[in-house]
């Protein structure tokens, strides 16, 4: 089946500085997820959608194609459906599927690819999307509003009888996205009953979004580095 990889880089983190190629054990995030994308040597492309020169010319030194994106997908209004659209009106070859891979997840390995490139093959059929996921710190019951009055007003569960156990609830991770092309654009998202999940654990789930991620994902891929993971 013929299936490209899509690696949204978009510049101007207003977290992390320049947060997708931010230098993690030596190298910036972006090109973790491109080595691991190349490395399952099953896509016709890996392609980089990117408003950056510089993070263009990084993606193609490590081996990826690259789409420039025009000044309207530039910027942090822009939405994943935005760029994917864009891409698939621009693309210029003819796939069953597209698999996306957001940069901030330096702990996915083509491994996590692979298999999850293989679960949803064998489920075709059955399923138009899959989505990576990882179970839940806490679950639903625990995370409420506060109201401007701080009160507790919304965690009305008798936690005397809560269990953690008794509420195991999963979280998408961010690290790996898969659709059919006609089935996204319809639907505009990865979600809902003819999507499957694959499941990650915690270690691997790792998305960096502000500097206690990063400075976890940096003792996570020295200690994977080192053989200790």
């Amino acid at each position: 089946m013929k299936k490209i990889a899509i690696i949204p880089a978009r510049s101007g983190s207003k977290g992390l500085k320049d947060k997708n190629i931010i230098p993690i054990n030596g190298k910036p995030l972006l090109t973790y997820s491109i080595e691991a994308a190349l490395q399952t040597e099953v896509f016709e492309k890996v392609v980089v959608s990117t408003d950056s020169v510089h993070y263009a010319n990084i993606s193609k030194q490590c081996g990826a194609e690259v789409m420039m994106r025009g000044e309207a997908l530039s910027n942090d209004k822009a939405t994943t459906y935005d760029v994917i659209a864009d891409f698939m009106e621009r693309c210029n070859i003819s796939i069953d599927y597209f698999v996306l891979l957001q940069p901030t997840s330096p702990m996915r390995t083509s491994k996590h690819i692979t298999e999850a490139i293989e679960l949803f093959e064998d489920n075709m059929d059955r399923y138009d999307f899959l989505v990576s996921m990882t179970e839940s710190h806490f679950a639903s019951v625990l995370v409420k509003p506060i109201d401007e009055d701080m009160s507790l007003k919304y965690f009305d569960t008798d936690f005397s009888r809560y269990r953690r156990q008794g509420y195991k609830e999963y979280s998408p991770n961010g690290a790996i996205f898969i659709a059919k092309p006609h089935a996204y654009l319809k639907r505009k998202h990865f979600f809902g009953s003819n999507a499957i999940a694959y499941i990650m654990n915690k270690v691997e789930s790792v998305d960096i979004d502000d500097k206690i991620d990063y400075e976890l994902a940096k003792i996570l891929l020295m200690e994977r580095e080192n053989g200790k993971l």
